[in-house]
């Protein structure tokens, strides 16, 4: 006598109990698989996007954090240290003390944004050169806030200008930002930050899942090496092309603003028996300074305009400025903003 065979709704039920239970054992084991991560590390520091070698370096920089659209910025409320020397990030992001709020009649404000030599890598805070430029034009009225931060370009400055201007209420605001323009990487800053907000948009609550986190970094660093084992030819960061209408949306938001623009030229260490450092973002910002009647002031013996034949006690390195560096420069600002009649 044979067997009846199954029929069509029985087999439906049974694949659908199959179904069922794989999902149940697959996400048993996720779920395992996070507690346990959680376990071992309940509670594991973000680390910001800044120590990608795709973007920057791979140094730790304890005062900042990982942001979706500047891609890093400075922690509000930091206070540390960083390389023996004190770091204080106020409220607003910026490196100093608190702005006064609202602004007392008859002061004004000069803001100066840029890259790692704005923000003063590797020295302490009194010693940045909007610092000592603040010492320089407090008995002029004029209170200097540090808006710098290390590793930024004209593409993260432009955005962050836009999120800081309603706050800051300043008069004249300064840019000093090219050199991280022109580093070469395997993806262009607007590359990047495009896949970032592809990355969000699949991503949602995902992105609190240890497991996820850990197959994501996983992922990233493997495609990273990938690139760099297959030689990916790598680009500036920021082209100068888009660098050039950067600095014109820099220039046209401060205007909208009511905010005077001012562009700072690069400063670089002189070395003897050294050619002289040249790059063509420098030539890049005095043509749009001309273009749109920005002033681009000079930093005397500190820029790639020097005949100075040794500068190196300037700077602690090739790029940024040592205390007295950052003395020299203030003062050549200070010069500079004061033969423009701006203070």
């Amino acid at each position: 006598m044979s067997t009846p065979s199954e029929g069509p709704g029985e087999l439906r039920l049974s694949t659908a109990r199959s179904i069922a239970y794989a999902v149940l054992v697959t996400a048993a084991f996720f779920g395992l698989a996070e507690v346990a991560l959680w376990w071992v590390d309940p509670a594991p520091p973000l680390r910001p996007r800044l120590l990608l070698r795709a973007i920057d370096v791979d140094v730790e920089f304890p005062f900042m954090q990982p942001d979706p659209e500047l891609f890093w910025e400075p922690r509000p409320g930091y206070r540390g240290e960083f390389r023996g020397h004190k770091v204080h990030i106020n409220t607003l992001g910026l490196r100093g003390p608190e702005l006064r709020t609202p602004k007392p009649p008859g002061r004004r404000r000069l803001v100066a944004f840029g890259d790692s030599i704005t923000f003063g890598y590797g020295v302490g805070e009194p010693d940045t050169y909007p610092a000592r430029l603040g010492a320089l034009l407090e008995e002029r009225g004029v209170e200097v806030a540090n808006g710098g931060v290390t590793g930024y370009t004209t593409h993260q400055v432009l955005r962050r200008l836009r999120r800081l201007l309603p706050a800051l209420r300043t008069d004249v605001a300064s840019f000093c930002v090219g050199w991280n323009d022109g580093t070469l990487r395997p993806v262009s800053d607007r590359v990047y930050a495009a896949r970032l907000r592809s990355t969000r948009a699949v991503e949602g609550a995902l992105g609190d899942w240890r497991l996820y986190r850990l197959l994501a970094g996983f992922y990233v660093r493997n495609r990273l090496r990938a690139e760099r084992e297959a030689e990916v030819r790598e680009q500036p960061r920021v082209p100068l092309d888009e660098y050039r209408h950067n600095l014109a949306r820099i220039v046209a938001d401060c205007r909208a603003a009511g905010v005077l623009p001012v562009f700072v030229r690069l400063p670089h260490r002189r070395v003897p028996g050294e050619p002289a450092p040249e790059t063509p973002y420098e030539s890049a910002l005095l043509e749009v300074a001309r273009e749109l009647d920005v002033a681009a002031l000079p930093v005397g013996e500190l820029g790639l305009e020097s005949r100075a034949a040794d500068t190196r006690a300037a700077f602690v390195d090739s790029l940024h400025l040592s205390p007295s560096g950052g003395e020299l420069m203030a003062r050549e600002l200070a010069r500079g903003l004061a033969e423009l009649g701006v203070f």
